[in-house]
């Protein structure tokens, strides 16, 4: 089984998800070749001359410990300990293993030999290295948490895909002869001389990747380590140089995380100087030995996505956001990153065994009760589609059916009340649209409509669902009195992934909103379900407080059980959540949730010029609402004539400000 995880021709992909492999037990592929030019060109050089890569070596070969290949600076610190520094680091250790080893005659043999005498496995979560493709530039970048280790990872792991794989690592890689053709080394010293070398090493990636290579990068360029400031163990601030080889070639860019940390001592250590913590990573790999390093892969980015179209204007936001991509994919911790204390308990969904959904009614009798409306009633007729407006005493049947169906829809979701009927008191005082499949013979998707004005002076603020989950001020009333509100919106799961079901729901409300008059707005909750990742919730909020809240409205609506999410610090606060686009958000959003992204009513709505005015946690129904409100006024012209016709369009025409096509910004 685990030498097929790596094996590769032209039908079989890389490795699966969530496979454990070890290195030693997978066949070189085909199409790597076995072995290395001795003429490599000067682009694939580490930079160290060859007379002091050789007297190195022969240092290791005996077991002696030399300084040479160390930065100048940092060779005259050492120097005076080098006895003690030997014992502390267990550098002798690593050099008795190296002389071991027999499998040094290309990168990929070295990489799995020495992952299999340190004894350490991988296990590749979430999309493995299946979809990465074969040819083309590509980037890969990753979180830097242990050291050496993560490198001959990926070696071991991505150079059976991607042969022409470069590695853009520190000199601790460069000075190992086996990997001086796939290491593109850079030191991560202050230096004249480090800068010199690093702008070498940044202009030898530029090319390869210009010339259609791949390149793996971390890029805050020392390991993972105790920030104080950050309260937590994480990598420093990633380098734009990454970035700009990024823009620079037009690259692809995969994000990986590497899950853990190096040990407590040392962390302690770097407290006390950063070179006594680097002095360590010799043993903290050794530490590593018999364990298993579990790898997450994302998915890849394509390089339009890191455009500035997407509001990624600068270098620096570009690799912010890969960094939260990155980072976004240790999701399987989230249980120790976001301890119950961090969150309010209504955020918590509380476990519940529930009720089985009720049996159907015959499709017989709800057709006796779609037969006996009114014909002005029915709102349109398309597409083998009937809309019809509907109240609850007409058909017992239908709203049956209609809560039966809403559970179904809301339960794999992670919503729903667990009753085996989704209705409450408000489902007999509203209205219901409902769109029906006539071929199909169901309910194909549905809409509850409140007049507000009509609600209110019978019943007051309290006669909305609404009131159950935001408190409305009453100068909220004076101001959008003329609305309607929108809830319970189900699309029939045969029926999602077609997007017409949908825009009938919505010519239907049109219709409806036609047939009366003077309503303007629409307003109502839009959910995220409570099941998400707290910080796909905490990113998502800040998403839509940063480019859709509405002071005027927020003034006027408060939830009645506020979120207080918190996000771990070091990573959100990496990325400006307002320069980020819809796209973007969606793209973080299917790595943190394994490919689930955002509901499409939030992107629906937003495009109408949907305004935000509050956020309420319902924990009852597993949800974090957002109240939110659209004014048809203010609605792109293109979406009114879609939904009301050109005539009806006309009734909420008016001129509109000269920005960018307000259907598509900012929801690239």
């Amino acid at each position: 089984m685990l030498h097929q995880a790596f094996r590769r021709n032209t039908t079989e992909n890389a490795p699966a998800s969530s496979e454990e492999l070890h290195p030693m037990q997978t066949p070189m592929p085909p199409e790597f070749s076995t072995e290395y030019s001795t003429d490599c060109p000067a682009a694939f050089s580490t930079g160290i001359q060859q007379s002091d890569m050789a007297h190195s070596m022969a240092h290791m070969q005996t077991g002696g410990l030399s300084l040479d290949f160390i930065p100048p600076g940092m060779r005259r610190v050492l120097a005076p300990i080098k006895t003690p520094l030997m014992h502390l680091s267990r550098l002798h250790r690593l050099f008795t293993l190296y002389n071991g080893m027999t499998q040094r005659s290309n990168p990929l043999d070295f990489a799995r030999e020495a992952l299999d005498i340190l004894d350490v496995r991988v296990k590749l979560k979430g999309q493995g290295f299946e979809n990465i493709p074969r040819s083309g530039p590509l980037v890969v970048v990753s979180n830097h948490p242990f050291g050496a280790l993560e490198g001959l990872v990926l070696m071991a792991t991505l150079l059976p895909v991607r042969p022409d794989m470069r590695f853009l690592a520190n000199f601790l890689l460069g000075i190992i002869p086996e990997l001086k053709n796939v290491v593109i080394d850079v030191d991560p010293f202050d230096s004249r001389e480090a800068r010199n070398k690093n702008i070498r090493g940044l202009r030898t990636a530029i090319a390869h990747v210009e010339e259609g290579g791949s390149l793996a990068v971390f890029p805050s360029g020392e390991v993972s380590h105790l920030q104080p400031a950050h309260r937590g163990i994480m990598d420093p601030q990633w380098n734009r140089n990454v970035a700009r080889i990024i823009r620079k070639t037009g690259a692809d860019v995969l994000p990986l995380y590497f899950h853990g940390r190096n040990s407590l001592m040392f962390n302690l250590m770097g407290l006390m100087h950063p070179l006594a913590r680097t002095a360590l990573l010799p043993r903290e790999l050794l530490k590593k030995r018999g364990q298993s390093v579990k790898l997450s892969v994302g998915r890849i980015i394509p390089a339009a996505m890191l455009s500035g179209a997407n509001g990624l204007a600068s270098e620096e936001d570009v690799i912010n956001y890969l960094r939260v991509r990155s980072y976004s994919l240790r999701q399987e911790e989230k249980r120790s990153l976001f301890p119950v204390s961090l969150l309010p308990k209504a955020l918590l969904p509380k476990p519940a065994q529930p009720m089985p959904i009720a049996m159907p009614r015959p499709a017989a009798s709800l057709l006796i009760e779609l037969d006996e409306l009114p014909a002005e009633q029915v709102l349109l007729r398309e597409n083998g589609y009937t809309a019809f407006e509907a109240r609850a005493f007409q058909m017992p049947n239908m709203l049956h059916e209609l809560g039966r169906l809403r559970e179904a829809t809301f339960r794999p979701v992670g919503e729903g009340t667990g009753r085996d009927l989704d209705l409450d008191p408000y489902d007999y005082e509203y209205d219901h649209l409902i769109l029906w499949n006539d071929a199909d013979r169901q309910i194909a998707g549905a809409y509850r409509l409140g007049q507000v004005d009509k609600i209110t002076a019978t019943a007051g603020s309290k006669g909305l669902y609404c009131s159950t989950l935001f408190k409305l001020k009453k100068d909220f009333f004076s101001a959008f009195g003329q609305s309607v509100e929108l809830g319970r919106a189900i699309v029939h799961p045969d029926y999602q992934r077609d997007y017409n079901p949908l825009m009938l729901l919505w010519k239907g409300i049109g219709r409806y909103i036609l047939r009366r008059p003077g309503l303007r707005y629409l307003f109502g909750p839009c959910s995220l379900p409570l099941v998400f990742n707290p910080y796909t919730l905490a990113t998502t909020v800040r998403y839509l407080q940063a480019h859709h809240t509405d002071p005027e409205l927020a003034a006027m609506v408060t939830g009645r059980k506020q979120p207080k999410l918190k996000t771990p610090k070091g990573v959100t606060e990496d990325i400006d959540i307002a320069r980020l686009s819809f796209g973007g958000l969606n793209g973080l959003i299917k790595d943190m949730e394994d490919g689930r992204s955002l509901p499409i009513l939030f992107k629906h709505y937003l495009k109408l010029g949907g305004r935000i005015g509050a956020f309420h946690v319902d924990s009852a129904f597993g949800t974090l609402d957002a109240f939110l409100l659209i004014d048809l006024m203010d609605a792109p012209e293109k979406m009114l004539v879609r939904y009301l016709g050109k005539e009806g369009a006309a009734a909420f025409n008016r001129p509109q400000t000269a920005t960018p096509d307000a259907e598509q910004a900012p929801l690239r």
